[in-house]
């Protein structure tokens, strides 16, 4: 009899349902209000802070080097690269570090300041195409222009 008695109370008990609910509400937010997941990897804005070695205002005139970066194509897939606002190299950094090779072999100092200065939508692998450019032609002041929207 009392077998009976422990195989019916068994048979009675249900598991708490609230405990259930609440764990499947809280995953439900947290999945609707996650950021999404699906950001293109490496796509990241250049919108440098500033800070010691970026100039934020007035005119950027004391620079003997100043390469500008411009985004091109959709999404900035592509980028147009002018250097000292005059020689225009298209997208080709290899042109960059030829040009920056032959001002320092007509004998610009490695300390004279380069400054990279990109548009506010040019992506960031540019940025770091150009300073590697800059740092390959032995150039030791490397400096950044804030973008301005």
């Amino acid at each position: 009899m009392a077998k009976a008695l422990r195989h019916a109370d068994r048979a009675r008990m249900q598991p708490p349902m609230t405990p259930m609910i609440d764990c499947t509400f809280n995953l439900l937010i947290f999945f609707l209000l996650a950021p999404p997941f699906s950001m293109a990897e490496g796509f990241l804005m250049t919108n440098l802070p500033a800070g010691p070695g970026c100039i934020v205002d007035g005119p950027i005139v004391d620079y003997a080097v100043k390469i500008a970066l411009y985004d091109e194509g959709p999404r900035g897939s592509a980028v147009e690269i002018v250097l000292n606002e005059c020689q225009s190299l298209g997208s080709n950094f290899q042109a960059l570090g030829a040009a920056l090779q032959r001002m320092r072999d007509a004998g610009l100092s490695e300390r004279v300041p380069v400054l990279i200065a990109p548009t506010a939508a040019c992506r960031h692998k540019w940025v770091v195409r150009a300073f590697d450019e800059a740092v390959a032609a032995r150039f030791s002041d490397v400096r950044f222009a804030v973008p301005h929207p």
